[in-house]
C-alpha cells in the first residue's frame, strides 16, 4: 500500500471512529429507524461516489442510527477529505 494510500485509509477510520462516539446505545431498533438508516445510507453513498479519487466498487458507506460510515482506501488524503465532506450534510446523518 502507497503511503499516501495508507493516509487515506487512517483518515477515514479516524472519521469513522470519531463519528461513530456520536452514536447511542445499539438496542433493538423499530422499522422507522430502519428505514431512515437506509434512506440516510444511499443519500451518503450518492454524495460519496461523485468525489473524484473515491472509487464506488469499493467505497463501503454503511449507517446505523443515523451514523454514517465510511470503509475503504482512497487515492490520496484529499479524496478521503473530500469523501468525508461529501458525506456530513446528508439530511439525517450523524
Amino acid at each position: 500500500m502507497m503511503p499516501s494510500r495508507l493516509s487515506g485509509a487512517l483518515m477515514i477510520a479516524a472519521a469513522a471512529i470519531a463519528l461513530s462516539a456520536c452514536a447511542d446505545d445499539y438496542s433493538q431498533r423499530n422499522t422507522a429507524q430502519y428505514n431512515d438508516d437506509t434512506t440516510i445510507n444511499t443519500n451518503a453513498q450518492t454524495a460519496v461516489i461523485g468525489v473524484p479519487g473515491v472509487h464506488a466498487k469499493t467505497m463501503q458507506v454503511s449507517t446505523y442510527d443515523g451514523v454514517v460510515t465510511l470503509r475503504r482506501t482512497v487515492d490520496n488524503q484529499l479524496a478521503g477529505q473530500t469523501a468525508i465532506q461529501a458525506a456530513r450534510p446528508v439530511a439525517g446523518g450523524k
